[in-house]
């Protein structure tokens, strides 16, 4: 069971350093990540990540400095849901299917730019 919190990025892939940059934004305040989902949402090089962060006091600091970065459009921190992530992997027709499942949950707060947004 993961006890944390699951905050959503919104950003545009410039350069390889990507996660990097999102990951130590969390990292060097000291905030543990247990789990990191990414995918890509358009053609224009728009990404979605999903990342379960260990709760901190340092956390809300995280949020805002990961807000302000350049190619971050929003942050969105989720509430938390009951069940947790898993990953199955079953064989259809020969074929290996590997199926991720990421918490549902709703939008609590909704970082652009440092300011609070919709």
């Amino acid at each position: 069971m993961f006890k944390g919190r699951i905050v959503r990025v919104v950003c545009y892939y410039r350069d390889a350093s990507l996660l990097e940059m999102i990951i130590s934004t969390f990292r060097k305040l000291l905030i543990d990540i247990e789990w990191v989902y990414g995918r890509r949402v358009s053609d224009d090089g728009l990404y979605e990540v999903v990342l379960g962060v260990r709760d901190s006091r340092n956390f809300k600091i995280a949020v805002l400095d990961l807000s302000n970065t350049v190619n971050v459009e929003v942050v969105e921190v989720l509430s938390s849901s009951e069940e947790g992530n898993y990953i199955t992997n079953e064989y259809v027709n020969g074929n290996e299917v590997i199926k991720i499942y990421i918490p549902k949950a709703d939008i609590e707060e909704c970082y652009s730019w440092g300011e609070v947004c919709g």
